[in-house]
């Protein structure tokens, strides 16, 4: 992740004069030397049915009351001596409208306030928000109401002995965008890997448990291995660690748990087809795990050019 220069923010003409995306962006912004562009996207009328699956809000703002919220939030920004750019753009549904703008931005970086989701939206429909962690051409942080500590804490989960295309890249950049925005806030990184041990998989799979002493001392070794793989990697990266969290169990439980534990403010996490995030919310169960984090989320896709090459 380049270092973040242009913020754009996704603001949601319902929510009020203070909302969470243009809080978060500031932080960032201070703490980054960024400039913040503020976006409202003004759905058509007739587009309201087809994409109401996909919009947060309902019914159309006038212009003249959009510009109006977007100068009553930049105010704080530009106080604290932020460059802050409005844009009111039209379209047909929120997701379009969002990523065909930041074709044209050169933003850096794409926030979102995220919020949840009905079961149907989950598991029968593609949200906003399966879109542009999708879509996004840059790194996308969703944010939710909770303000974060200070400073912060981030955790980027990977998983280093993904053989799918791209993963060894897809890890490098998510540890690079974590460490980008841990060190623009002053923030305590932390980096966490999920597994099921093989020896424990192999041996249930045979229907032989081998003694519990044979497997504590396999879990152990297992466990120390992947921490030293951790570190390595991370230090190739360039990302400065403060913790290794090797955990045994599913991303989806053992990440919530990890959440709680630590404290974190915002965990990176990866988008793709073969990635945590696609694991995360491929099922209903899995979605409502992801939905109840409480912290932000910063999803991060891989580079086109990794996937070609990798293939």
């Amino acid at each position: 992740m380049s270092p973040v220069n242009h913020i754009l923010v996704v603001v949601n003409p319902k929510g009020g004069d203070r909302q969470s995306p243009v809080d978060k962006a500031m932080i960032l912004a201070r703490g980054m030397h960024a400039s913040v562009e503020l976006l409202i996207c003004d759905l058509a009328p007739r587009s309201r049915c087809a994409a109401l699956s996909l919009i947060p809000w309902e019914e159309p703002v006038p212009v003249v009351l959009a510009d109006a919220l977007l100068e009553k939030l930049a105010a704080p920004l530009r106080a604290q001596g932020i460059e802050v750019t409005l844009r009111v753009v039209r379209g047909e549904a929120l997701h379009l409208s969002i990523l065909e703008y930041l074709h044209c931005s050169n933003a850096s970086l794409l926030v979102k306030e995220t919020h949840h989701h009905s079961w149907a939206r989950r598991t029968l429909l593609k949200n906003t928000d399966w879109y542009l962690a999708h879509g996004s051409t840059v790194p996308l942080l969703l944010t939710k109401e909770g303000a974060w500590a200070r400073p912060p804490k981030i955790m980027a989960a990977i998983d280093p002995h993904s053989d799918k295309a791209g993963g060894a890249a897809l890890n490098r950049k998510i540890l690079r965008c974590a460490t980008s925005l841990a060190v623009g806030l002053t923030a305590e990184l932390h980096v966490i890997h999920t597994y099921i041990p093989r020896a424990l998989a192999a041996a249930v799979a045979t229907g032989a448990l081998p003694a519990t002493a044979d497997i504590a001392q396999n879990l152990e070794c297992e466990t120390s291995f992947k921490q030293a793989q951790i570190r390595s990697l991370a230090r190739a990266s360039g990302a400065a660690c403060d913790d290794v969290h090797v955990e045994i169990g599913s991303p989806t439980e053992r990440l919530a748990h990890s959440v709680e534990q630590y404290g974190i403010d915002v965990a990176a996490i990866g988008a793709s087809s073969h990635g945590l995030w696609h694991r995360m919310i491929a099922g209903s169960t899995a979605s409502a795990v992801l939905e109840s984090l409480p912290c932000d989320l910063l999803v991060v896709r891989p580079d086109i050019n990794a996937l070609v090459d990798a293939g």
